[in-house]
């Protein structure tokens, strides 16, 4: 019963980073912070502190800026763990943040993700599918290769520009390949759309990508780009 009393009044924000997730724990009048890496090691290490400090992990209400970059594992492990990952959106969480008369960026703040948890109590997040997940990383490995592709263009002009033949060459052999492999990777991505009908449109499409979203999101979702 004191488990359940405590638990309807305990809250955590988490701040995420490439490398670090900073979590604040809100129970009561007690606010307790931990710094742990954005790893499995961590998630499991920051599951560990909270049950150390009696709270019950079970059900557990955990706010996230889920549009934010490198929350996606973290998001998945602890709402594996049992927590309620809910996603505090920039809209609502920067009036929250304004309410209280904090600057411009404050919003990104785990004690104020932990404070918004207890106020607003958003409604809990549901993990993507792993067809979903596996497209974000299709588009992510699309989109370096990509990247390689702009980086090697730009050194095949100097090459020309300064007479180097043979490396001129070379570079327009090595970006055939990468042509080969940006055909073969948008191939891959049509198939595993059309495997898997009724995807979310994933956020990597927002800009380019035409091809994509016109034959697996449809003409009304692509008009834009």
């Amino acid at each position: 019963m004191n488990h359940a009393i405590k638990q309807e009044t305990t809250f955590v924000g988490i701040e995420t980073s490439k490398l670090l997730l900073k979590a604040v724990l809100v129970s009561g009048d007690e606010v307790l912070c931990k710094v742990v890496e954005n790893d499995l090691a961590g998630y499991r290490w920051l599951r560990s502190w909270l049950q150390k400090n009696d709270v019950t992990v079970m059900g557990l209400r955990v706010c996230m800026r889920l549009d934010e970059p490198n929350t996606d594992a973290a998001a998945s492990a602890l709402a594996g763990m049992g927590m309620l990952v809910c996603d505090a959106r920039p809209g609502p969480l920067e009036a929250f943040a304004r309410g209280w008369g904090l600057p411009d960026g404050a919003a990104r703040g785990a004690v104020v993700l932990a404070h918004y948890c207890a106020t607003a109590r958003p409604a809990p997040w549901t993990p993507p599918s792993p067809a979903y997940v596996e497209l974000r990383l299709w588009l992510r490995r699309l989109h370096a290769v990509r990247q390689l592709r702009k980086q090697e263009m730009a050194r095949l002009e100097g090459h020309f520009h300064a007479g180097q033949i043979a490396l001129h060459q070379l570079l327009r052999q090595q970006i055939a390949c990468l042509d080969a492999q940006i055909s073969e990777h948008e191939a891959a991505i049509l198939a595993h759309v059309r495997r898997h009908p009724g995807l979310p449109r994933p956020p990597e499409l927002a800009s380019g990508y035409q091809r994509i979203a016109r034959h697996t999101f449809g003409a009304s979702l692509a008009g834009g780009h």
